[in-house]
């Protein structure tokens, strides 16, 4: 695998972990709420963009961007239920372009009860392939 692969996965292995430690220590406050959701953006970002890189170095990527990327993982079989993932990256783009504090408490109940599992499955998954 290549440096740049490696390096970008681990960059979102690390920014997950600190997502899960922000939800193990959730007091449900509107800052903790707000550290959970912006961990979660910079987690999906990342995430996409370290799955980006390897669907590239695999030779099976023909168009760009997360929408693009999931689909791509999904046809290979990388991904499981398309659906799960649109929703996490609906999810993502809601919180990075509004901020409705109902949306937010959604996204954020969201991110702790199903995210976070989506993005654990993927890294035990994706841990024996890089």
């Amino acid at each position: 695998m290549s440096n740049n692969l490696l390096e970008s996965y681990n960059a979102f292995k690390n920014v997950y972990t600190k997502l899960m430690e922000f939800i193990e220590t959730d007091n449900k406050s509107e800052k903790d709420m707000a550290a959970i959701i912006h961990a979660f953006e910079y987690t999906f970002e990342l995430w996409w963009k370290a799955l980006q890189r390897y669907l590239e170095t695999i030779g099976t990527m023909e168009q760009y961007g997360p929408s693009s990327v999931i689909k791509t993982a999904i046809q290979y079989k990388i991904l499981q239920d398309e659906y799960e993932w649109m929703d996490m990256l609906r999810d993502r783009n809601l919180t990075s372009h509004t901020y409705k504090e109902d949306i937010a408490k959604d996204i954020y109940e969201r991110i702790k009860t199903k995210h976070i599992f989506l993005l654990k499955e993927f890294i035990e998954k994706f841990d024996k392939i890089v």
